[in-house]
């Protein structure tokens, strides 16, 4: 009976242990699936187009849209570029920096736009997940020429209406709309672009187009003043110079923006402005050096900023500048140093002292390259007032008493006005400087030699000056 109990233990484990032998093989089949052949040898199919991406897992959760991403941007890829011979494309093919950047932007733009494709299959495993896509040749080829005339007529109404703009003088609107109608051609620029002449004012050919941008452009023009304006250096703020623009010297241009230039490093600017309702223009400077000569300003159309808040790409942009160009527009002003108008009495006791002492000091402490001293007060700026007069010091009395000494006092009034209104901008006086001699005539006289003289002047004029000049 034992016997027969050990063998029935027996026969259940040998049977337990095929079981699991057969179980196991079945797990390991499901958790190793092999990779499906597309996954590592390309399909060639000569109807379709192909597009294969994949993502590792552990480079983002999404992996399965970065990876239907990349396989967009493949299929894309594999679809070429032909680069026609009356496309805009084809007249900078010389410039390979260009090409390059070009190319790559159609290839993006293709991936957000190719439409009709298919899932053929997908693959993943621990670490990679792989999707592969395919798009039906002749079904790309007519969903693309019925997207292509679709822009096309967008850009030719765009055109239009950038005309029916022009007639009523909204140059600015007229040129966006064009800049705009070349905007939304920009994927099909390696392809020849035709438009219905009777449709768009009778511009044929997006080389139209950008010839009539640059006719646009170059219609600016810039009413030069009669009077050239005057910049005075070291100023605490600056008024803005005004100049008129007009389109082909008849109508302002209105809303216009432009990056401002100066040709002296000397002179900064604000550099961006734009005209205003009645076509003026203001040139803001900020710092302006001494310079004696007149200067010139660039106005430069500001083609970046007029689409700033456009739909319009950059890339589209800077292929427009390829085929368009502009002089830009100068304007001059002079800058030259300030004027000041000086006068200077010195007297001694009331009386002309034939002194010219002070008026020297003055002169040197004011004369250079951001300052001139004018012979006519018409022609200044500013004008500095110094009065200058002695009188006997209250102690005159004691130092003569017991030393035979007459004392003196030596007082200096200073003035700064505006030539323009001769309001008085500022005042100081100068008192603490003594002359001693054994009479008051004398002493007088000899405060104008005290060694005090001109450090005390010196401090004075350093305050004037800086109601003039501000470094």
């Amino acid at each position: 009976m034992v016997k027969y109990f050990y063998i029935i233990i027996l026969i259940a484990l040998v049977a337990c242990k095929s079981k699991k032998e057969t179980m196991a093989p079945a797990v390991s089949v499901a958790e190793s699936k092999p990779a499906p052949i597309w996954v590592s040898s390309r399909p060639n199919n000569g109807f379709k187009y192909v597009g294969i991406g994949f993502c590792d897992k552990a480079k983002t959760s999404n992996f399965q849209m970065e990876a239907k991403k990349n396989a967009l941007y493949d299929l894309a890829s594999e679809i070429k570029v032909d680069i026609n011979s009356n496309s805009v494309l084809y007249t900078v093919q010389n410039n390979n920096n260009f090409n390059e950047s070009f190319n790559s932007m159609i290839k993006l733009s293709n991936s957000d736009n190719i439409e009709g494709y298919q899932l053929i299959d997908s693959y993943e495993n621990d670490k990679q997940y792989w999707v592969y896509y395919s798009l039906d040749k002749d079904e790309y080829a007519k969903r693309k020429a019925e997207k292509k005339q679709l822009i096309i007529n967008k850009a030719s109404n765009l055109i239009t209406s950038s005309f029916s703009d022009e007639f009523n003088n909204n140059f600015t609107s007229a040129l966006k709309k064009r800049i705009q109608a070349f905007g939304v051609l920009t994927p099909y620029l390696s392809e020849e672009i035709n438009f219905d002449p009777s449709h768009t004012n009778g511009l044929r050919t997006i080389f139209d187009l950008t010839s009539l941008v640059q006719q646009q452009l170059q219609s600016i023009t810039v009413i030069q003043p009669q009077v050239i304006p005057t910049l005075l250096p070291y100023q605490k703020s600056y008024l803005p110079l005004t100049y008129s623009l007009q389109i082909k010297g008849k109508t302002a241009l209105q809303n216009f923006p432009f990056v401002i230039e100066s040709t002296e490093d000397k002179i900064k600017l604000v550099e961006n402005s734009a005209s205003n309702t009645t076509g003026e223009l203001q040139i803001k400077p900020t710092i302006i050096e001494p310079l004696d000569q007149m200067v010139t300003f660039n106005l430069n159309p500001d083609v970046n900023s007029l689409m700033s808040n456009d739909s319009i790409g950059k890339a589209s942009l800077q292929i427009l500048k390829q085929f368009v160009s502009t002089s830009s527009l100068k304007v001059n002003a002079i800058v030259r140093p300030i004027k000041i108008y000086l006068t200077s009495i010195e007297n001694n006791f009331g009386k002309q002292s034939g002194l010219t002492i002070l008026n020297t000091l003055i002169e040197q402490k004011f004369n250079g390259g951001d300052i001139r001293i004018v012979t006519k007060q018409e022609e200044s700026d500013f004008i500095v007032e110094c009065l200058a007069d002695t009188k006997e010091d209250v102690s005159s009395e004691v130092l003569e008493k017991n030393y035979q000494t007459k004392l003196a006092n030596l007082i200096i009034n200073l003035q700064l006005k505006s030539t323009k209104d001769l309001s008085v901008l500022y005042k100081n006086q100068v008192a603490d400087v003594y002359g001693y001699a054994n009479s008051i005539e004398k002493a007088g006289l000899n405060a104008y030699e005290s060694p005090k003289l001109k450090s005390k002047l010196d401090e004075a004029l350093f305050f004037l000056k800086r109601k003039i000049l501000v470094y």
